[in-house]
């Protein structure tokens, strides 16, 4: 959605429930929740969608081998597990957005591991099966928490290798030392190796979210700009229209700001904007955006708010501008702005919201300037 702003392209979007300052921080915060959730998110619900599917894949047909082999036992454990696995990942697509269906599927392994420990397995061999199941668990929960499976799973595991008279199994002991010393070294290596993985992806996460707050900021008043506002509000907004509308927007014009410019040059004009950026954000509520969509405009959007609200606002804001001139050494310099404002009931309507809200503005401007016009 493009509206027209003094001849330049503007995307307008809100994200209510963020504080008005939207300094850098608030802005890296933001990046990091659109890039960080949704690509961790989609990553853990696809490894757990693969590892579930084949997994239980696998321990169903495992059952269906020993199935008539004369140990009810582990045929149960087996076919225990698959139907759970199944269970678990069905849920999971229903409800995506859960993290307990990970912690369950950490839960299922623990069971299905120290099942195969209990029963032996086939020939006793179920030890061999241990390995790729713990490599499971360490990658399907999240690493910390991972590390409270593992240890739990192992532990359970040690105390009946080690009371062999409590289960049906039986192992030899050099079998035992041997599993464990190569457990051990194995759980290390996937540790490490997890513990790395996640220490490098922070890193480029780390340097693609400051080049993306670069990209997606006002360098001069740090305000998000419109790429910032297109790539991360929108999304938002169009996704869940109830959380944002009715919503009213405010077009804000510094009055002969080219007056400035000429008498003092720039550099003073560019002090001027990052002091008019600090009252208006004085001015608002915290669940207001401010935002520089160029120039010596700006928008300003009050998310849930009705148009005399949203004029009460901008009628505050204007007097709080008027009302503190720029001082800078031996220059005082009052300033005032030009306010246009348009409420937009729906989505559907944000773009004649924002081309009536700069109609407005050109009213105030052309009648006068230093005033609030609504329609």
């Amino acid at each position: 959605m493009e509206i027209t702003l003094k001849g330049v392209y503007a995307i307008v979007v809100i994200y209510s429930g963020e504080s008005c300052s939207m300094d850098n921080s608030s802005v890296r915060n933001l990046l990091r929740s659109a890039q960080q959730d949704e690509a961790e998110a989609k990553r853990r619900r696809l490894t757990l969608y693969f590892i579930s599917y084949v997994g239980g894949t696998i321990m169903a047909f495992m059952a269906w081998l020993n199935f008539g082999g004369g140990d009810t036992l582990l045929v149960s454990v087996l076919a225990t597990s698959a139907a759970v696995i199944y269970g678990n990942v069905a849920l999971s697509h229903k409800f995506p957005d859960s993290d307990v269906f990970y912690y369950a599927a950490g839960f299922i392994v623990l069971f299905t591991i120290n099942g195969l420990v209990y029963t032996g397995g086939f020939n006793n061999t179920g030890l061999y099966f241990i390995f790729p199941l713990l490599f499971i668990q360490i990658i399907v929960v999240r690493f910390k928490p991972a590390m409270f499976y593992v240890s739990l799973t192992l532990g359970i595991a040690i105390f009946m290798l080690y009371n062999q008279e409590r289960i049906p199994a039986q192992y030899p002991q050099e079998h035992i030392s041997r599993f464990l010393i190569s457990t051990f070294c194995f759980v290390c290596v996937a540790f490490i190796g997890e513990n790395f993985w996640h220490q490098s992806r922070k890193e480029m996460l780390k340097e693609n979210l400051e080049r993306m707050r670069q990209a997606n900021t006002d360098p001069l008043t740090k305000l998000p700009n419109r790429r910032f506002l297109e790539a991360v509000f929108f999304e938002k907004a169009m996704q869940d229209p109830a959380a944002y509308f009715p919503l009213s927007a405010v077009v804000v014009d510094i009055d002969h700001f080219k007056k400035i410019n000429d008498t003092y040059g720039h550099d003073i004009g560019d002090s001027v904007l990052i002091h008019i950026t600090t009252v208006m954000k004085e001015a608002v509520r915290s669940s207001d955006v401010v935002a520089r969509t160029g120039g010596e405009e700006f928008l300003v959007l009050f998310p849930h708010a009705t148009l005399s609200q949203a004029v009460k606002l901008a009628e505050k804001m204007r007097q709080h501008i008027e009302s503190k001139p720029f001082i800078e050494g031996d220059i005082n310099h009052p300033l005032t702005a030009s306010f246009g404002v348009a409420t937009a009931l729906t989505d559907n309507n944000l773009h004649a919201c924002l081309k009536l809200a700069d109609d407005n503005l050109y009213k105030a401007k052309n009648s006068g300037r230093n005033k609030v016009v609504e329609s």
